[in-house]
């Protein structure tokens, strides 16, 4: 009732199993294959099978972005620690307080005070560690840049209490005589021409000679201010209450900030 199937011409039937020429190959001699045997690149597997390779790579990739991150960070912060110690070494703020300086300046103003103006060091400490730096044999202490002048308005701390911050206008230098009468404060013998002050004193200082390393200060306001004029009736005059020892003095009065509509630099002439 039916035909045989019939295969079509040409075809073995049923067909044949696929032959493997590998089939006598070792497995020995497989194994030892290398890219090279057959045309590839050293590195022709690794892109063949990626997957583990490249994961390696992100995780090393993505620890030496960490540790780059990090180190940078940390460049950063010490960079910002060393410009702030820096900046803080020779610049401070200062609030006044209270009227002793007008017109000049006035209570609640903000000033900044240059510290590195009067740095001082000692030439003969210097020597002992580079002997090759010469000693002055004059006690070795020498001002980086200049000692304070008249007519600078400097920040102090109070030689009679050194926790508080004073700020007034240096009168007398080392060596200058000062003297106060008629209304009119007297450097070694001559008036003072001052255009900075808010009233004539109205007090009475017998003449006195500043003492080496000390300084006669003033506030701009002579008939409201606690200054040397004053300080040496709470001592004797063997204590040299009158004066501000210069170790005592912080700095130069040398921009005030605040108000910002006062911005600007400070008068340090007479």
């Amino acid at each position: 009732m039916f035909g045989d199937l019939a295969a079509p011409a040409g075809d073995v039937w049923p067909p044949a199993e696929p032959v493997d020429p590998y089939v006598d190959v070792p497995a020995s001699l497989e194994l030892s294959y290398t890219a090279a045997d057959v045309g590839l690149s050293p590195n022709a597997y690794d892109r063949a099978y990626p997957y583990e390779v490249i994961q390696k790579k992100r995780r090393r990739t993505a620890g030496t972005r960490v540790r780059k991150v990090g180190r940078e960070l940390a460049e950063t912060v010490i960079l910002a620690l060393l410009i702030f110690f820096a900046v803080k070494a020779v610049v401070q703020n200062f609030r006044v307080e209270g009227a002793s300086m007008e017109p000049s300046m006035h209570n609640d103003q903000y000033l900044l005070v240059n510290k590195a103006l009067y740095f001082r060091f000692n030439v003969d400490r210097i020597h002992d560690f580079l002997p090759f730096i010469p000693s002055t044999g004059d006690g070795g202490q020498h001002h980086l840049f200049r000692p304070p002048r008249r007519g600078d308005v400097v920040v102090f701390k109070f030689p009679l209490d050194p926790n508080r911050d004073f700020i007034k206008r240096v009168i007398g230098v080392p060596g200058d005589t000062v003297e106060v009468r008629d209304e009119t404060v007297f450097i070694n013998g001559s008036p003072l021409k001052e255009s900075y002050i808010k009233d004539k004193p109205n007090y009475t200082y017998a003449p006195k000679t500043v003492p080496p390393g000390m300084y006669y200060v003033l506030g701009d306001n002579r008939r409201n201010s606690f200054d040397s004029h004053a300080w040496g009736n709470s001592c004797s005059p063997q204590q040299l209450c009158d004066f501000v020892p210069e170790e005592n003095i912080i700095g130069q009065a040398w921009v005030t900030y605040w108000p910002f509509d006062e911005l600007g630099f400070i008068n340090n002439k007479i």
